[in-house]
């Protein structure tokens, strides 16, 4: 045992500090939610929104909305103080089973250095955290890809109706309920809640572009803003379709080139570590004490 702090204090105190946060954390959003034990969603989503409050006054806006993946979490449809609260509780999980796997590593022989017992709980909360954040990343990225493609066929489908001789908010309706999958939900949705307070078809997507921040979204009501405004739709649709496409492509073949170098570190490691074993024995030989005959 090194000086200092005894192992299993530390331990114990890393150990109770967990506890007393999640009891303080349980006790905070059962006096915020005030609702009864049939409701305990409520009670999550008030933990939650404290650290999230927290989160943003200590960070600032924008680097909490990096932090706490506010931008993945409204692409996921996933609510920000749920998944803090799946954050925080996963977090503790990992830490405190790190913790008493440490504390009962010395009884299988295996004792672990006490300066390394901090950082090995810290390390699995980390990973607590980066586990529940996998699925909405994962997510997030499909939608992102998703809603490309589904926007350059979309605006295809307009313009082809625009040709066939439909006005352009007609177009735009049938163009959304003609596709299918999340991005074109997206649109229709958008879309019906626009007609269904008189206004045009472009403040629906304006909507839609502030509650999903997807530059994809802004784009294309800027493109639905000129068209109505007098530019003419059918090729202010094609040059978008267009522009997308190659966007897609671009990213496409950047995320190609990603994976073959991901694929090729390991072989160039693996022959450098190849040379190495060869020429080991040449350098201790060549660097060695001459031997007389």
């Amino acid at each position: 045992m090194s000086a200092g702090l005894p192992a299993g204090s530390v331990l114990m105190g890393l150990c109770g500090a967990t506890a007393a946060t999640g009891i303080y954390l349980a006790l905070y959003a059962a006096l915020t939610a005030r609702t009864s034990a049939t409701h305990p969603a409520r009670w999550t989503r008030a933990a939650g929104g404290w650290v999230n409050d927290h989160v943003e006054q200590a960070a600032g806006s924008a680097r909490a909305r990096r932090l706490l993946l506010a931008d993945d979490l409204a692409l996921a449809g996933r609510d920000r103080a749920t998944h803090t609260a799946t954050r925080v509780a996963t977090a503790t999980a990992c830490a405190v089973g790190t913790a008493v796997a440490v504390a009962g590593a010395p009884l299988t022989g295996v004792p672990v250095p006490a300066l390394l017992e901090p950082v090995l709980v810290g390390f699995a909360a980390f990973v607590g955290v980066a586990a529940a954040d996998r699925p909405i990343r994962r997510r997030a990225k499909v939608r992102r890809q998703e809603t490309r493609l589904a926007i350059a066929a979309y605006l295809d489908l307009v313009r082809v109706l625009l040709a066939g001789g439909l006005p352009l908010p007609a177009a735009l309706r049938l163009a959304a309920d003609a596709g299918h999958g999340w991005a074109f939900s997206q649109i229709a949705t958008a879309l019906a809640a626009a007609s269904a307070r008189h206004q045009p078809a472009d403040a629906g997507l304006d909507i839609l572009a502030h509650r999903v921040p997807l530059a994809e979204w802004r784009e294309l009501r800027l493109t639905v803003t000129s068209a109505l405004r007098g530019a003419s739709p059918v090729e202010a649709m094609d040059s978008k379709a267009t522009h997308l496409r190659a966007a897609e492509a671009a990213q496409a073949r950047a995320e190609a080139s990603t994976a073959d170098a991901e694929l090729e570190l390991p072989a160039a490691a693996v022959a450098l570590a190849f040379v190495g074993f060869l020429t080991y024995p040449l350098l201790a030989l060549l660097t060695g004490p001459a031997t007389l005959p």
